[in-house]
């Protein structure tokens, strides 16, 4: 209808394993890009413990670097360490650390793309409840950062459930946290992915991907659809990554045997 915000769910060629990112004995997920696709920030186990490594690549075109934790130093400690994501500009890097002290969602910045990240702060307003024992994770930042959508757990859950703040402007306060109530129900539902102005997410519900719609920003969000083509009946999907341009989605998954990041090239309308 002229005039109607209908987009077409995203379809997707068959997904491949990005075999430079990924150890053959250890966990890798939870890719998030800087928005040319040239760097890429993941969990892994292959240091004995759940960290955040990073790879760079010359061009989209061009292989991976061997990942690694160099710039990283002071993300990383001797608690968990997972679920990152990383701005368009790759300037800011929100992730999850869980620990004894003050678990939830963390922040780090860093001057330019060569610079290594600085010591990370506990973000109080992306923690909503963390007081009354809310656990948030998985927390994921818009390209225009005006919105946050988190996992959260705690006593007013179903088990994990979506929520979603919003603000005006990049250097304003975050507003309230409000649930997702319609994408919601008694299952987990983490990994959340927001695009195309807050009207589109991605997200994980149980082992699988879905996509989400809604005609405005502001919006109750439609009847989920499966990310048939990305999910094995077998295994768990997790973790998306859609980028700027839409042509390509990175997520993880369970499908080998291990957990592996894996990419599938979009599919034209």
């Amino acid at each position: 209808m002229i005039g109607a915000f209908v987009p077409e769910r995203p379809r997707f060629a068959a997904p491949e394993k990005v075999a430079a990112l990924n150890d053959d004995v250890a966990r890798d997920e939870d890719p998030t890009l800087t928005g040319d696709l040239l760097e890429i920030h993941f969990m892994s186990e292959r240091g004995g413990s759940q960290d955040i490594w990073a790879s760079r690549r010359a061009d989209p075109g061009s292989p991976w670097e061997t990942p690694t934790v160099e710039l990283l130093e002071k993300l990383n400690s001797a608690e968990n360490e997972d679920t990152p994501a990383i701005s368009n500009d790759g300037l800011r890097l929100w992730f999850f650390r869980g620990g004894e002290q003050q678990t939830g969602i963390w922040m780090s910045e860093r001057a330019s793309r060569g610079d290594p990240w600085g010591a990370p702060l506990f973000v109080e307003a992306l923690n909503p409840g963390h007081e009354d024992g809310t656990q948030a994770m998985n927390a994921h930042v818009d390209l225009p950062e005006l919105r946050a959508v988190v996992g959260l757990n705690g006593p007013e859950t179903q088990g994990w459930d979506l929520a979603i703040a919003s603000r005006d402007s990049p250097e304003d306060a975050w507003g309230e946290f409000v649930p997702l109530a319609e994408l919601n129900d008694a299952g987990d539902q983490l990994a959340p992915f927001l695009f195309d102005d807050g009207r589109q997410l991605f997200y994980r519900s149980g082992d699988d991907l879905f996509w989400a719609r809604r005609p405005g920003p502001n919006d109750a969000f439609e009847a989920p659809e499966a990310l048939e083509e990305l999910n094995s009946p077998d295994a768990r999907e997790n973790d998306p990554y859609l980028s700027p341009d839409g042509s390509v989605v990175f997520f993880s998954s369970e499908r080998s045997g291990g957990t592996d990041i894996y990419e599938a090239r979009r599919i034209a309308p």
